[in-house]
Formats: structure tokens, C-alpha cells, sequence
């Protein structure tokens, strides 16, 4: 029997070898898509077209070289070539590589590439013997790795914050605050998830909590969004305890970092932490839900490689909410590839 043939959206058909090339050059386009970012090819186009040679120019990148990036790059929707004039222009994607507007992922095109890259060459050890592929590479846990440095922490709240802004209008469309009064963000990294709640809803008061080092960043991000006056911040470990008596707990993109064990030790905290009835919600991938689910099984990958952490199915979620004192109420799904996760506190 013939194997059919597979087909790229707005393609001609390909035959299975053929578009499995494709999927095998990703590494070849992440790093181009890494160096685009870098240079800041985008930002110079956000004016319109300009020839090559300008472009090269502006970024101190060979315009040669500059030429056959962006033609590669074209084939993926991020740029448009125009031969005849020489010249580029953003193509549909390409405002993303952008350093400003609600949905760059700049950030995280840097981030991935500058400390998740390297380990993933270690993937086949982590398939064998379930050691995190960052551990293997980098000699300790990620997050140990990362805190050492204070300019990889910054890059990393940075794309963090990119990554809140790429899904943020449909996390906060998707929250439901009646009746807060308090709210704690567990993680809260630079406060932009909660700068962007408080500035949404005029009479709630918040707290970012992080570690130190992180959280330090927030002050700035809060007292930019015209909200310091209401939202405050603390340092801490959640591992060891989170800010008592808020009326809600945030979470977003927390969970999903750690493995079970580790995220129920979180979740008690915010359980011992927390008034009877008081919420918790979380803000993550639900695997099989939403519009987008190639995002959740791709960062499960990242999960897998990276950290000990991992996605989870809704089953999932509801039974390690309910190992730590939480019941889920409800699941929300957004338009994009993340849910709304409700649960209430209970006695144990």
C-alpha cells in the first residue's frame, strides 16, 4: 500500500518524505528565527518595506547573508522577499518578532533559544532515564541554573512576560473576579498578569509574590501601570509558604513546572495559606482542550526536557487539586490554547 501523501496548509501535496524534511529543519528555523530576533530585523520593518541592504545596515548583519535568511524565512510567513526591488517587508508573523505590541513573543524567541536550545541535545539520555535534559547540560536543576545570573533571570521574566501578553487578553477575558478583594499571584515574576488585572478591575487589591530576585523587577512593571498604589509585592518561596488570607489565589503557568509531588507541596501551602471557601485559580494548558492543543504537547516537550514538570488532562488536574484540599468547580476554556481552571478550597 502506498503511504498518502501530507499536506502543509495552502501547500501542493508533499509526499511523507518530503514533509518530514521539513519537520526535521525546525532546528535550522528556530536558530534563524533566534537571529531575526536578535538583530531586531523585525523593529526595522515596522515602517514598511526596506531595501535589503538598508536592513543589513541598520542590524550589522551581512546583507548577503541577510538575503538568504529572510528568503527561508519568507517560506514560513514571518517575512516577505521582494526580488525585483531587493527588499523586505513583515510578513504575516513578523510583527511578533517585534520588541513592542501585545503579541511579541520576542523575548521568548531569545529565552528558548539562549537556555532551552542547548539541552535538547540531551532529549535521548532524558528518554532512558527521565533526568531533565537542562539538568544533564547545564549541572543542576534549570531554575537553580537560572538564578545564578541576574541577566538570565531578566531574560526569562521578559519572555515570561511576552508569553502572559501573547495569551493575556484571553486569560483575563476568562477570569472571573467577583467577589475578590485580595488577590495573590503565586509566581508573579515582573507583576505584568496582575499589573494588567488591577488596571482591568479599579477596586481589587493584589500581592506578586515570587522569589526575591524576581519579584524584585515588579515594582517597576506595577508603578508603570499606574497600580503600585493597590498592588504590592512580596519574595518568598512558595515551596516553603505563600501570603495568607487573600481571597483568591493566581497561578499562571506554575503548576506545570513541577512534577506531582512538587505541585502538590505548592498547593498546600496555598491550602494552609488560605481562608475555608477562599479560590484558586490557575491559568493552564489542559491537554486535549482548546483550540490550540499542538501548544499543550509542545510544551509538555519542554516540560520533558527542561524541567520535571509536565502538561496535564483535566483528570489530572482534578486529582491533584483534590490530594491537596482543592475541589475543581470549573474549567474555561479560552480562544487560545490555555484554560481557566477554578477550584475552592475545602477542609482535608
Amino acid at each position: 500500500m502506498t503511504a498518502p501523501h501530507a499536506s502543509a496548509p495552502g501547500t501542493t501535496a508533499r509526499t511523507p518524505a518530503v514533509a518530514m524534511l521539513r519537520l526535521l529543519g525546525g532546528f535550522q528555523i528556530s536558530q534563524a528565527l533566534y537571529v531575526a530576533a536578535r538583530a531586531g530585523v523585525a523593529d526595522e520593518l515596522a515602517g514598511g518595506p526596506r531595501p535589503v541592504g538598508e536592513v543589513a545596515g541598520a542590524t550589522g548583519l551581512r546583507p548577503d547573508l541577510l538575503r538568504r535568511l529572510v528568503r527561508s524565512l519568507a517560506a514560513e510567513h514571518v517575512f516577505g522577499y521582494d526580488e525585483e526591488r531587493d527588499s523586505v517587508a513583515l510578513g504575516p508573523l513578523g510583527h511578533t518578532l517585534r520588541s513592542d505590541g501585545d503579541e511579541s513573543v520576542r523575548a521568548v524567541a531569545l529565552m528558548w533559544m539562549e537556555t532551552h536550545y542547548r539541552p535538547f541535545g540531551r532529549l535521548w539520555s532524558t528518554l532512558h532515564d527521565g533526568v531533565p535534559a537542562a539538568e544533564r547540560e547545564l549541572g543542576r536543576p534549570f531554575f537553580d541554573w537560572l538564578g545564578e545570573d541576574p541577566d538570565r533571570v531578566a531574560g526569562f521574566s521578559s519572555a515570561m512576560a511576552d508569553l502572559m501578553r501573547a495569551v493575556r487578553s484571553d486569560a483575563i477575558d476568562a477570569l472571573d473576579l467577583t467577589g475578590v478583594g485580595h488577590l495573590v499571584d503565586i509566581g508573579g515574576a515582573d507583576g505584568t498578569g496582575l499589573a494588567a488585572l488591577a488596571a482591568r478591575h479599579p477596586r481589587l487589591r493584589g500581592t506578586v509574590f515570587d522569589l526575591p530576585h524576581v519579584v524584585a523587577a515588579a515594582d517597576a512593571t506595577l508603578s508603570r501601570a499606574g497600580v503600585a498604589d493597590r498592588v504590592d509585592t512580596r519574595g518568598g518561596d512558595f515551596f516553603q509558604a505563600v501570603p495568607e488570607g487573600a481571597d483568591a489565589y493566581l497561578a499562571c503557568f506554575i503548576l506545570h513546572d513541577w512534577n506531582d509531588e512538587q505541585g502538590t507541596r505548592i498547593l498546600e501551602r496555598v491550602h494552609e495559606a488560605a481562608a475555608p471557601g477562599a479560590r484558586l485559580l490557575l491559568v493552564e494548558t489542559v491537554l486535549g482542550h482548546g483550540p490550540a492543543p499542538e501548544i499543550a504537547t509542545l510544551l509538555d516537550l519542554t516540560m520533558m526536557g527542561m524541567l520535571d514538570g509536565r502538561e496535564r488532562t483535566l483528570e489530572n488536574w482534578r486529582a491533584l487539586l483534590a490530594g491537596a484540599g482543592f475541589r475543581l468547580t470549573r474549567t474555561v476554556e479560552t480562544t487560545g490554547p490555555v484554560c481557566v481552571i477554578e477550584t475552592v478550597r475545602v477542609d482535608r
